[in-house]
């Protein structure tokens, strides 16, 4: 039986997993005849790896995926998708954000470029990189918003602080061009802090087209596309299969 003294103190020093551990298996470990080291070695361990679900857990929650239960153990290799397991594990070690460098999933729509984005962050997300997910149009709405609100100094500190930003649905909608100039400037550090994750189904040659300022388009460009890795992803949407089985069923 634990103390009460001592449980109070685990609690103060915020030692949760050391406090379950020694609550769980405190009696049982001496009855099987292991030493206090081996006890606190095991208790120890169950601190580090509480720690690390937490962390997992809060990086997850600040990243606000659009598929947050999306992984890349799931994914379909259906033939027509034309992206292998190799295609995946490329990406999934994360050293391409490590080297700041860029992904680029593209495709028609519904095929599963949000998802699969998404997934590729959660997997950072478990390496414990930190993690920024955003629809391109919520973006620009954000950026639009820290400026009106002379905000956008710490608006840029905040998501160039992240390993990882995804940008969502790039190419859709169009933005104001007033915000090309912050914009540029996200990119610009991003690219020299992390990796970008840009899902889209505009083909890049179009890209430059959402750029009135043809300087700021190549200097954006120039920082996306020269050190971006490509994945596109074929077939049927997603969406229209699902209507299909609908009708058919």
């Amino acid at each position: 039986m634990l103390k009460k003294s001592v449980k109070t103190k685990l609690e103060q020093l915020k030692l949760k997993g050391f406090l379950r551990s020694v609550e769980s298996h405190m009696d049982q470990t001496f009855e099987n005849g292991s030493s206090f080291e081996d006890f606190l070695d095991f208790c120890l361990d169950a601190e580090l790896n509480d720690r690390a679900n937490r962390r997992i857990n809060r990086l997850f929650s600040q990243a606000k995926f659009r598929y947050p239960n999306a992984r890349l153990e799931h994914i379909d290799y259906a033939a027509e998708r034309k992206i292998t397991k190799a295609d995946i594990n490329r990406f999934a070690n994360c050293e391409w954000i490590n080297d700041c460098r860029g992904l680029i999933i593209s495709g028609a729509t519904g095929v599963g470029k949000s998802w699969l984005a998404c997934a590729i962050g959660a997997e950072a997300c478990h390496r414990s990189y930190n993690v920024m997910y955003f629809n391109a149009i919520s973006l620009f709405d954000e950026i639009s918003n820290s400026i009106a609100l002379g905000e956008i100094k710490d608006f840029k500190k905040k998501i160039c602080s992240t390993k990882l930003l995804i940008i969502d649905d790039f190419g859709l909608g169009g933005f104001n061009q007033s915000l090309a100039p912050s914009f540029l400037d996200i990119i610009d550090k991003q690219s020299q802090n992390g990796g970008i994750l840009i899902t889209s189904q505009v083909p890049k040659k179009l890209w430059f087209e959402q750029f009135q300022d043809l300087s700021i388009a190549d200097a954006v460009m120039d920082r996306i596309l020269h050190r971006s890795y490509d994945l596109e992803i074929s077939g049927r949407s997603y969406r229209e299969k699902v209507f299909a089985k609908k009708k058919t069923s």
